[in-house]
């Protein structure tokens, strides 16, 4: 899909409507950053697309009832989610990182578009080509000085349905917090209120920071290029990338837990599986001895006291499995690979937070020149539960993983305890992966049988 077959309608800025709620209260017209936001000052921002289907879309119900729609919803939604309508930048007193908001110059950036792209092509699961998506993604401006929070577009796709897509800076929102964020705002455009569950909570006290390790990893990436403290690391995908969806059902993820035996979660079952089949997908193109699995762990339940389940920020803790490459590619390969992930998320010290000072040191060597997956989304994010009043979304894409070399969880649309997995490589390793992930399914089908 060319470029070209994108257009840009309009361009709104849609500010937070005027507030009273104690839900939406915040003192001051700052928010903090903690230094679990910190830590992701200069990452790549995390982009999703949602597809929606409506047969027979006309540009005129797009416009007349649709689109008013999602905006007033996200006007509204913005009363409890403040500082998204803001910018990251300096405390003016403290001279801390945080978020500005409450100002009349707030809001969102909501791009309107139009596409004459085949709206099936690309929502499918079906291999496509990576760099289709990014044009149903909006700018994300960044500065020396400022970032954009988050950024959203609005696609219509004539006689087919819409999409809306979302670029959110990765120091002021963790996946949670981003899915939360949809999920209200599709909770408010369609019935007009939020259940107790999407309640964002956005008070700061309940991250402790005596240490001031905020502040310790701002120093470090003031001294890291490229200058200018909110300059994002340079991340670029590899040309002729392809994306592709690949699903377990819960059936087979109970196969591969067989497999592998003993207790294992779910989560450690399939990374197990996808890590396997990624390195065999790479044949002898991994030059390094030892690969990585880069592992984000939610600490909301696991600091103490624990932190309400709706806190919006970042609350999450990166731990890496590590294991040889030619055992990932032998026979025992999945038992290999569950035991360096249960070894990892095992690793969580005491109190979660010990140590966290050295965190940022800490990830720069171990993934310093290593052969390292990372992991995007979640599949407890619930993300096909975003139905803005026209039904749920056909498909759920986390555009991100084409530049941070990582495959994507989410739940699988029509099938409780399923789960799909989005995956990037060029043509011959997509290829080489699909034969082998589905190969790999079978044999195991067999020895069960």
């Amino acid at each position: 899909m060319a470029l070209e077959v994108v257009k840009v309608i309009e361009v709104f800025k849609v500010p937070p409507a005027p507030s009273t709620s104690p839900a939406a209260t915040i003192s001051g017209d700052y928010l903090p950053l903690t230094f679990f936001d910190a830590i992701w000052l200069r990452f790549p921002p995390t982009q999703r697309v949602f597809f929606y289907e409506i047969k027979d879309l006309s540009l005129s119900v797009f416009s007349d009832a649709i689109l008013p729609k999602l905006k007033h919803a996200l006007s509204l939604t913005l009363q409890y989610y403040p500082p998204l309508a803001g910018n990251l930048t300096w405390h003016p007193l403290t001279g801390k990182l945080a978020i500005r908001f409450a100002t009349d110059d707030d809001g969102i950036y909501l791009t309107v578009a139009e596409s004459t792209a085949d709206f099936y092509s690309l929502a499918t699961d079906d291999v496509k080509e990576a760099k289709d998506l990014h044009s149903l993604l909006s700018d994300f401006d960044v500065s020396e000085n400022q970032a954009t929070v988050v950024s959203l577009q609005v696609t219509l796709f004539p006689g087919s349905g819409f999409s809306i897509g979302y670029t959110a800076h990765h120091a002021a929102l963790d996946g949670k917090s981003a899915a939360m964020f949809i999920k209200s705002w599709a909770k408010i455009c369609h019935v007009g209120s939020l259940p107790p569950e999407l309640m964002p909570v956005l008070e700061r006290s309940f991250i402790n920071d005596p240490l001031s390790i905020c502040t310790i990893f701002t120093d470090k990436w003031k001294k890291m290029p490229p200058e200018g403290t909110f300059r994002l690391m340079e991340m670029k995908p590899e040309p002729g990338l392809l994306r592709g969806t690949f699903r377990l059902t819960r059936q087979q993820i109970g196969q591969i837990k067989s497999k592998i035996g003993g207790h294992v979660s779910s989560f450690t079952a399939v990374c197990s599986y996808i890590w396997t089949c990624l390195v065999k997908a790479e044949g002898g193109d991994i030059t390094n001895e030892n690969v990585q699995l880069g592992i984000n762990m939610d600490c909301r339940a696991r600091l103490e006291p624990p932190i309400p389940a709706n806190y919006i920020g970042n609350c999450v803790v990166l731990r890496a499995a590590k294991t040889k490459v030619v055992s990932l590619e032998g026979g025992d390969g999945l038992v290999t690979a569950a035991a360096a992930i249960k070894e990892a998320v095992g690793s969580l010290p005491q109190g979660v937070l010990k140590g966290a000072e050295n965190w940022l040191s800490e990830a720069a060597s171990t993934f310093a020149g290593q052969k390292t997956y990372g992991i995007g989304g979640s599949p407890w994010f619930e993300l096909y539960g975003a139905d803005f009043g026209w039904g749920r979304p056909v498909k759920v894409e986390m555009v991100s993983i084409d530049k941070a070399g990582a495959f994507s969880l989410c739940e699988a649309r029509d099938d409780q305890g399923g789960i799909e997995i989005g995956i990037v490589f060029n043509k011959h390793k997509i290829e080489a992966f699909k034969s082998i992930f589905r190969e790999g399914l079978q044999d195991m089908i067999i020895n069960i049988n």
